[in-house]
């Protein structure tokens, strides 16, 4: 196998490195105070952890303000929430992020607000209040508020509160106009036409045409975000707006109608998590079709609503790696989500019935920065109510899950991650390619990453045992990374669960 060590090392500049976003699940990244909550502070000290990684562009769970501990739902949108920082604390972030070449896109769910928030105090049984169309309601005396996401406005919220969510009315112009404005803000906060202060995308949370699928608010791609999209790319040609599509489809219709810059890609996820070689080539070869060009999607394995990957079969190294591989060399734009690199596992749980954000917090646990989980500047805040969460850690000490046990060991995930980001930077065909299936045959998947005058070929072995095939590699291809062999009776094999890259001479 080509060794670890030879493709370690200095990955560039982030001006010069392909693009890499790295999600951060902001309460559980880094605490900078104590306080066990993950904070803006704390991600700025880690930037040269990120930097190293080969990240380019870090994409942070919501901020604002919220009673909900993963923020999703807002009681205001403006400012930050207290636990993560101030708005002077974001601004030195940005500042930082963007003195070392790289971007910043945040998380916005609009669509819904908490029954803290002032335009539910201000609107309910006061339809002629300022807000009094803000949000949905059934009747005219704004008493009846239509039902949010399971067909209710009443839910359970860790640690053990009732809560309620109403539905943004995003059919009203007074509401398109000010959810414009206020994402201006956030690209442009001095309003000086300058954007260099502000971020650089956002990620759209649950994004939708016909709302919850309740006949409500429809056409809301075409109608709300198209024009709400094109006002932000007036102010800054270089931003990203990324669609999280609700139903975890292709996201055609998002580029079609809706004028995202980017979508998730669904359909590579489902078939890496299922270990499906067939599925893999016919996921990448319908988003060869889907997405148009000048459009990108974000290719992963894991985020804070799904599975770890690192969890069931998947805790074996050889099929970490190849994960690691998929994330890193499929195409598009990759993606991680904290903790990914170091193998960090995590399912929902059960343990908490009626309470859907408590299921989730296992998919949700503090980064591993040491191996004791309750160290400082790991974010363990869900450890912080006595009684109100009970489920032991998916990693502990001494399973070697951590930044400091892998940091300095050659073959670890972490490592592993970190040569292949220097590997994409190196060869332009993986890092900036168009990506085509050249082969599926068995548990093998042949694709080939093209660009002006270089080219590159990457071969995937989704099974458990060795593979041999019969594969168009040129015999003056060069081996990079990998250890598949090309025989003398023109077989290639392939180990189990592997990924191999060969570059072409130009």
């Amino acid at each position: 196998m080509i060794a670890l060590a030879a493709l370690l090392g200095s990955v560039g500049s982030a001006q010069a490195r392909p693009e890499m976003v790295y999600h951060i699940f902001v309460r559980s990244f880094a605490d900078s105070n104590g306080d066990r909550q993950g904070d803006l502070d704390g991600i700025r000290q880690r930037l040269g952890y990120l930097e190293r990684l080969g990240v380019t562009t870090v994409m942070l769970t919501p901020l604002y303000p919220s009673q909900f501990y993963h923020n999703y739902f807002a009681d205001d949108f403006d400012g930050i929430d207290p636990e993560f920082g101030t708005m002077a604390d974001f601004s030195v972030l940005v500042r930082d992020v963007h003195r070392r070449g790289m971007k910043i896109i945040l998380d916005e769910e609009i669509q819904y607000v908490s029954d803290k928030h002032a335009w539910r105090m201000e609107s309910a049984g006061h339809p002629e209040s300022p807000h009094g169309k803000f949000l949905l309601y059934r009747d005219a005396t704004n008493r009846a508020p239509v039902p949010t996401l399971l067909g209710t406005n009443d839910f359970s919220a860790w640690p053990g509160q009732k809560r309620q969510i109403f539905t943004v009315n995003l059919a009203e112009p007074a509401v398109k106009s000010w959810f414009a404005r206020y994402l201006s803000r956030w690209a442009d906060p001095d309003g000086d036409g300058d954007t260099a202060d502000g971020v650089d995308g956002f990620r759209i949370d649950h994004m939708m045409d016909d709302l919850d699928n309740a006949g409500v608010l429809k056409s809301l791609l075409a109608d709300f975000w198209a024009p709400v999209i094109a006002q932000l790319h007036a102010l800054n040609p270089r931003l990203t707006v990324t669609a999280e599509q609700a139903d975890w489809g292709d996201g055609a219709a998002f580029f079609a109608k809706g004028g995202v810059d980017r979508v998730f890609a669904f359909p590579i996820w489902s078939a890496a998590g299922k270990l499906d070689p067939a599925a893999f080539a016919g996921a990448i070869t319908w988003s060869n079709v889907v997405v148009p060009a000048g459009r990108s999607q974000l290719v992963f394995i894991e985020n804070h609503d799904t599975q770890r990957f690192a969890d069931g079969a998947a805790r074996r190294g050889e099929i970490l790696r190849l994960g690691a591989a998929i994330t890193m060399l499929t195409g598009w734009v990759p993606s991680i989500y904290y903790g990914q690199e170091i193998g960090m596992s995590g399912r929902q749980t059960d343990a908490y019935p009626g309470s859907a954000d408590a299921r989730d917090i296992p998919l949700r646990q503090a980064m591993r920065w040491v191996p004791d989980p309750l160290a400082a500047g790991n974010a363990a805040w869900y450890r912080q109510f006595r009684d109100a969460y009970n489920t032991p850690d998916s990693n502990g000490p001494g399973d070697g899950v951590s930044v400091a046990e892998q940091d300095k060991a050659r073959s670890s995930l972490l490592n592993t991650y970190r040569s292949l980001a220097a590997l994409r930077a190196r060869w332009p065909a993986l890092g900036e390619g168009t990506t085509r299936v050249v082969r599926q045959e068995g548990s093998l998947v042949l694709i080939e990453r093209r660009t002006a005058g270089n080219e590159a070929l990457v071969l995937f072995n989704f099974a458990d045992l060795a593979a041999s095939a019969r594969l168009p590699i040129a015999r003056d291809a060069v081996r990079q990374y990998g250890s598949a062999r090309r025989g003398n009776s023109g077989l290639t094999t392939a180990p189990a669960f592997s990924a191999t890259v060969w570059t072409m001479k130009p």
